[in-house]
């Protein structure tokens, strides 16, 4: 057995994922093993990565016939000449990693991210690197159509994570993010507030903005009339403004977000006429702008990978470093789902068990869910989270304040079974991988309750039961029940920790939280009453 091997992530999310040659993978992300969120500043990432997944493989450093990076992932320099690395452009493995697990032929692939590669020499106090990159892919080629570059003071090697790049949407988000109180990291966190917000300040912080011909645009970030200054300027003129203040600013930061996004796929569109689109990156990540696309461009169909962000670039790489090897090895499509950790344990779960796993739901339990390999990317699938009845707010409630211990704006999501997705949500494509907010039909926003956020969106994760076939049993015995076959579905984890990978991590959370029974790999533990 051989395999090939890809290394991703560039100053966090670092990743391995492994291609054997029958075709499987083994993948997993650094903080899974180590514990830290995002491995933010790991000096030594991918080593326990690489280490677990040949070890799961059961190969050695010596069976891999091709190491492939990114070439942000400058700390695996040092690993050479130990292992031979071949060097991809950082985009260009986002754009592996959605164009080829993509269905189609032939698509629009657009990649946006806070920085990429380094695109020029620079002067002495900044470097360039790309920002916003979008292709063609068709067969097993991608093929530049346009690309935005932004400035970001100190040198390419700095890691100094106070300096924003301009021209970058992932930076504009950052900027908005942090401008408002919150963390680096935390983007999620003003895509969830926007909506409380207003558009009071949308021509205020569009007017650090100019859309170019040809899909280009430039963002001011810094500087007198930088995004980062006119925040400053909104929040001390407004001290007593609070909370309204803060969620008009992040409404104005998705708003600004997406007149931009459409503007540059109102170009792709115009040079392609394809209607397919696959996106990457981090900004990729903006479930409420993608669940937006296909209702106001004129793509039809869109893939959005499981892993946008830079942990998914280990999957792009390996994906190059394949066809480089054997072209017609990938014949253009790379299937593979997200579910590539190792197996702690048996994938079938009794039917005892899972009648009653959908009693406890219905009766406003919250149940631990752990079984099968362990989900790729940032999102809790159906083998790492935690359930509860959508139709209950106050359980939604209870979640983030008791288990989760997170703000309360922040939603929880849904997963449906896909066969009913339709008749919940204005739905417009398959979403297995919980990439796009779509608005709950008006009916059903009550019955929803625990799942519907302020603007009555959702993001939806659709089942097909092929999929994931335990958790698609236990969503039609919950219906079985009365119930709607949706299920609230969030990441088993506690604040600040990663999501489980193991079956001691996930009772050490059964402990710790307030949950009130876990199944782990097909066993049923429940919590005794006081």
């Amino acid at each position: 057995m051989t395999g090939v091997v890809g290394f991703g992530g560039s100053i966090h999310d670092f990743a391995t994922w492994l291609i054997t040659e029958d075709g499987g993978s083994i993948a997993i992300e650094d903080e899974r093993l180590s514990r830290v969120r995002y491995a933010l500043l790991d000096p030594d990432p991918c080593r326990a990565s690489l280490a677990y997944c040949l070890d799961a493989a059961g190969l050695r450093a010596e069976d891999i016939r091709a190491f492939a990076a990114n070439d942000m992932l400058t700390p695996l320099r040092g690993w050479e000449p130990e292992i031979s690395i071949r060097w991809v452009n950082h985009h260009r493995s986002h754009a592996a990693s959605t164009f080829f697990t993509s269905p189609f032929e032939e698509a629009v692939v657009l990649v946006v991210d806070g920085a990429g590669s380094v695109v020029g020499p620079g002067a002495a106090d900044r470097h360039e690197r790309e920002t916003t990159t979008w292709m063609l892919g068709r067969g097993n080629e991608l093929t530049p159509l346009g690309q935005v570059v932004g400035a970001k003071r100190g040198a390419a090697s700095s890691n100094d994570l106070t300096a924003l790049m301009s021209n970058s949407l992932g930076d504009l988000y950052r900027a908005v993010t942090e401008g408002i109180g919150f963390a680096f990291m935390q983007a999620g966190k003003a895509m969830a507030l926007a909506p409380y917000g207003d558009d009071r300040f949308t021509g205020e912080l569009m007017e650090a903005v100019d859309l170019l011909p040809d899909g280009r645009f430039t963002i001011a970030l810094e500087g007198p009339y930088g995004v980062v200054e006119r925040i400053r300027r909104i929040r001390a003129d407004r001290v007593s403004g609070g909370f309204e203040t803060d969620a008009s600013i992040a409404f104005a930061g998705q708003w600004v977000l997406e007149r931009i996004l459409l503007h540059v796929l109102a170009h792709a569109w115009r040079v392609t006429g394809c209607p397919n689109l696959c996106l990457a990156g981090g900004v990729a990540l903006n479930c409420a702008f993608n669940g937006k696309i296909i209702k106001n461009t004129p793509f039809e169909r869109v893939h959005v990978v499981y892993a946008p962000g830079d942990d998914g670039t280990a999957l792009g790489a390996a994906i190059l470093a394949a066809l480089e090897l054997d072209p017609p090895a990938l014949t253009t499509r790379f299937p593979v789902g997200p579910y590539r950790g190792r197996s702690y344990g048996t994938e079938e779960i009794d039917d005892r068990v899972l009648r009653r796993t959908a009693e406890l739901l219905d009766r406003g339990g919250v149940v631990g869910w752990f079984e099968g390999r362990s989900e790729f990317g940032p999102r809790a699938l159906g083998h790492r989270s935690i359930l509860a009845d959508p139709r209950r707010a106050d359980v939604a409630r209870r979640i983030n304040s008791h288990i989760k211990h997170r703000e309360w704006f922040r939603p929880l999501a849904p997963v449906v079974l896909a066969a009913a997705a339709g008749d919940y949500f204005d739905a417009d494509c398959a979403s297995p991988w919980m990439q796009f907010a779509w608005p709950i039909r008006p009916e059903h926003r009550k019955t929803l309750a625990g799942v519907c956020h302020v603007d009555g969106t959702a993001r939806v994760q659709t089942l097909a039961p092929e999929d994931n076939p335990s958790l698609g049993r236990l969503l039609a015995e919950f219906a079985g029940l009365g119930a709607p076959p949706v299920l609230l579905n969030t990441s088993l984890n506690i604040r600040g920790e990663p999501i489980v990978e193991t079956p001691a991590e996930a009772m050490a959370v059964f402990q710790e939280a307030d949950l009130d029974a876990m199944v782990v790999n097909g066993t049923l533990i429940e919590r005794r009453p006081h």
